[in-house]
């Protein structure tokens, strides 16, 4: 995923949005995005158009990963609004990826397996995670690589993960 990510021109800094159940391409998408210092940002997928809107433009996202039905309702009627997307690649959930999207198998079956992960400074941005803007405008709670180890800490240890 990291590669096919680089392979769009994502890079360390470019924010990807993940609109999609928790389906294991969701996973797939933040660590490959962590990989490669750019920023990750998911979105609840019971989010309706306008707060989708609100956050992608706020955070200046350049690529958005989601499903084909989700695409459908809730991206197809704004997506000339979000200016900043280079890119939507679909999950398939239906007949195959809607017209000016990108196809996640395809995508990332055609990129290499293999990656060279650079070492990161604890400080380096990696998640965004939305305020749910009850009281204005959503407000961007950033979370730095450093916090990750924590969040790994905590579903190993408490959440029993593995």
């Amino acid at each position: 995923v990291a590669n096919a990510l680089r392979g769009l021109g994502v890079a360390a800094g470019d924010v990807v949005f993940a609109l999609c159940p928790r389906l294991p391409e969701l996973y797939a998408t933040a660590f490959g995005t962590l990989a490669i210092e750019a920023v990750f940002c998911p979105l609840f997928s019971s989010f309706g158009p306008d707060p989708i809107s609100t956050r992608v433009q706020a955070a200046s996202g350049s690529v958005l990963v989601t499903t084909a039905t989700l695409y459908a309702r809730r991206i197809a009627p704004i997506r000339q609004r979000l200016t900043t997307l280079r890119h939507v690649i679909v999950i398939d959930d239906g007949p195959g990826a809607p017209s000016g999207t990108l196809a996640w198998n395809q995508l990332v079956r055609s990129a290499s397996a293999d990656l060279t992960i650079s070492a990161t400074s604890p400080e380096t941005l990696a998640l965004l995670h939305f305020t749910s803007g009850t009281t204005g405008r959503p407000k961007a709670a950033m979370h730095v690589h450093g916090a990750v180890v924590s969040h790994y800490a905590t579903a190993r240890m408490v959440l029993d993960l593995h």
